[in-house]
């Protein structure tokens, strides 16, 4: 019997229990455009006790085709313990169907024939399966999910099966299959497959008169995968002989010119790369490259030259947005920060959906809009062009979404509402700002500054008119301070400060005592300090608070604490806690922390580390410290 015998009669003693017992079809050997009938008999399957059951079918054909393999579900009349359904066979491209049966109440209960899933090969005139009808099988297996949306996983000797089944019955089919086969027979793992597997590479490219690129790629890839990379490479190198200004070519040239450090001959090297291959894929890359490569070396007029020149498929917006951002931000070269911002908009407004975007595009290009708009009028404004900006921030701004605004940018568009004689139309948002707690600093000052020159104002009733829009939100921070407001002793303590002088817990008895425990080395106990220096410059009038910046844990020489305090200009006093007897005495368990001591002598509030809101902060304290003078 010889092996073609052999396969055939494999493949039809695997079948025919199932065509008998569970799965036959009308005609016994379909052809293209014909409907095939179906009949499906449960009783000895997965699905014997279930009622509603569904079929899923896909159509296969040549490797080349598979995209085909797009599982779909086929309606099924049940006729007393039997299913029945029919498929047309498309005309075009199907060399077979290959089905599953599940439970359509509950999809994870399947029937996929023990994996090797139920087929209707499709045949010709002659009553002959058409070529690919079993190696598009195993293409299925191999080149598609159908298998695990039923959540089962192929069988690799079946695969192999069917693969070698194929390439026996038509070995002109050899160029479609010989890299899968040989891939299948990497996962199967049997005994000896690795020098099995490289004779058959070298085997089938000594067989061609001329490789093709996807031949030496493919042939690249078994090799890689099986960890022979000296081959993958030698193969690679083939191709570039073949292929010399093919993709791998491209790819090394382009890795060049990112790893090039010197910005001349990165530039040059791009020109030439660009002048070689106008339409490769690496491109746009290099082309992002190069954008950014112009803006970290500070050649802005080369910069905005450049991004002229490129097409809005090789622009980046964004990233042109944030460079233009920061120009303006920085007050340099502005000129070309609008034109940058210009050109962003410009290329956003051509932009197709990029391949990183997800969710609604167009919600997500709005989104981008208003972030290049925002940009936009910080580059007017920035070069005095009030009255331009002014009607672009009104484009962007959603007064009725103050809760999600950034308050830099509101603060920014009353700013440039007050310089445009605009203030009285921006003044609603900016007291909403105020009255939900995003209002910045300068945004505070610049509302109460203007209320004061209005007709019949005075500073005393623009600050009660600002006292007045935050006292809801004042009150709701105090309620909830309220809660974390503690009760303990104060350990007393006497400490040495900087001066020499002794600081005594004794001397601020009935004042409220707010402890800032600090040493040099504390990276977020020096980004708090503008904001304690804030805190305290609020108190500094008053008699009854006072502010200690206790230093512990330092160390290091005490001359590094004296250094630092020299080159800043903060008007701290500041006790040494050499031993760290008193930051262990108050619980100091990470630096920065904050205790406040009431007038009582007990230990009402601890806080440890630093937000990074300077604002908030602030705020906090302050409120801490007057809830406490009134005694709460």
């Amino acid at each position: 019997m010889n092996s073609k015998t052999f396969f055939t009669l494999l493949l039809l003693a695997i079948a025919a229990p199932v065509a008998k017992a569970q799965f036959c079809f009308l005609p016994e050997r379909p052809q293209v455009g014909q409907t095939v009938s179906f009949t499906y008999t449960p009783q000895t399957t997965p699905l014997a006790t279930d009622s509603t059951i569904e079929g899923r079918y896909v159509r296969y054909g040549a490797p080349n085709v598979m995209q085909l393999s797009r599982p779909a579900s086929v309606t099924l009349v049940r006729k007393g313990n039997e299913y029945v359904g029919e498929l047309l066979i498309p005309r075009k491209d199907v060399s077979g169907m290959m089905l599953l049966f599940r439970n359509s109440k509950l999809p994870q209960r399947t029937d996929v024939n023990k994996g090797q899933f139920y087929v209707i090969p499709v045949c010709d005139a002659s009553g002959r399966i058409v070529p690919h009808a079993t190696g598009g099988q195993a293409s299925v297996f191999t080149r598609s999910h159908f298998l695990y949306e039923a959540g089962a996983r192929p069988d690799p000797n079946w695969v192999v099966t069917l693969y070698e089944h194929e390439i026996l019955q038509n070995p002109d089919l050899l160029p479609y299959y010989w890299s899968d086969l040989l891939a299948a027979q990497v996962k199967q793992k049997k005994p000896g497959y690795g020098p099995k597997v490289k004779a058959g590479i070298e085997s089938y490219l000594a067989s061609r008169p001329t490789p093709t690129i996807a031949d030496l790629t493919t042939a690249a890839q078994l090799y890689e995968s099986m960890g022979d990379f000296p081959k993958a490479n030698a193969l690679r190198e083939r191709q570039k002989l073949v292929e010399p200004t093919g993709s791998l070519v491209q790819k090394d040239r382009a890795m060049a010119i990112r790893n090039e450090s010197d910005w001349t001959r990165k530039k040059t090297a791009y020109q030439a790369f660009l002048t070689e291959f106008p339409t490769s894929s690496y491109l746009p890359a290099l082309t992002v490259l190069l954008t950014d490569g112009y803006f970290k070396n500070n050649d802005i007029r080369g910069l905005v030259a450049f991004v002229e020149q490129q097409p809005a498929s090789h622009t980046d917006a964004l990233m042109l947005n944030t460079m233009a951002f920061q120009l303006a931000d920085e007050r340099r070269s502005l000129p070309e920060s609008e034109l940058l911002i210009k050109r962003a908009m410009d290329v956003l407004k051509t932009q197709p959906k990029p391949k990183t975007a997800t969710g609604n595009w167009e919600a997500e290009k709005q989104t981008r809009q208003r972030q290049l708009l925002n940009t936009y009028a910080r580059t007017l404004e920035q070069q005095g062009k009030y009255t331009d900006a002014y009607p672009i921030y009104q484009e962007f701004i959603n007064p009725d979404d103050v809760d999600n605004s950034d308050p830099r940018v509101t603060e920014r568009y009353y700013l440039c509402a007050l310089r445009t004689n605009h203030a009285a139309d921006a003044r609603p948002m900016a007291e909403v700002a105020v009255q939900v707690g995003k209002a910045t600093p300068g945004l505070k000052t610049a509302l109460r500054d203007w209320y004061a020159k209005q007709p019949g104002n005075t500073i005393a009733k623009a600050d009660t008119y600002l006292t007045g829009l935050e006292a809801d939100l004042r009150a709701d921070q105090r309620d909830e301070l309220q809660q974390l407001l503690i009760n303990e002793p104060a350990p007393a303590f006497s400490l040495t400060d900087l001066l020499g002088r002794t600081i005594s817990s004794s001397a601020f008895k009935g004042k409220v005592i707010v402890l800032d425990f600090w040493a040099t080395w504390c990276g977020p106990c020096i980004a708090s300090f503008p904001a304690m220096q804030q805190a305290q410059t609020r108190f500094q009038n008053d008699p009854n608070v006072k502010f200690l910046f206790v230093n512990t844990r330092e160390g290091g020489p005490l001359q590094r604490v004296h250094n630092f305090m020299d080159k800043h200009p903060y008007d701290f006093v500041v006790p040494l806690d050499g031993q760290q007897k008193v930051a262990n005495a108050y619980k100091v368990l990470g630096i920065p922390t904050k205790v406040v001591i009431g007038p009582n002598g007990r230990v009402r509030y601890r806080t440890i580390g630093y937000s990074g809101d300077p604002e908030t902060t602030v705020n906090e304290l302050t409120l801490v410290v007057e809830m406490l003078k009134e005694g709460k």
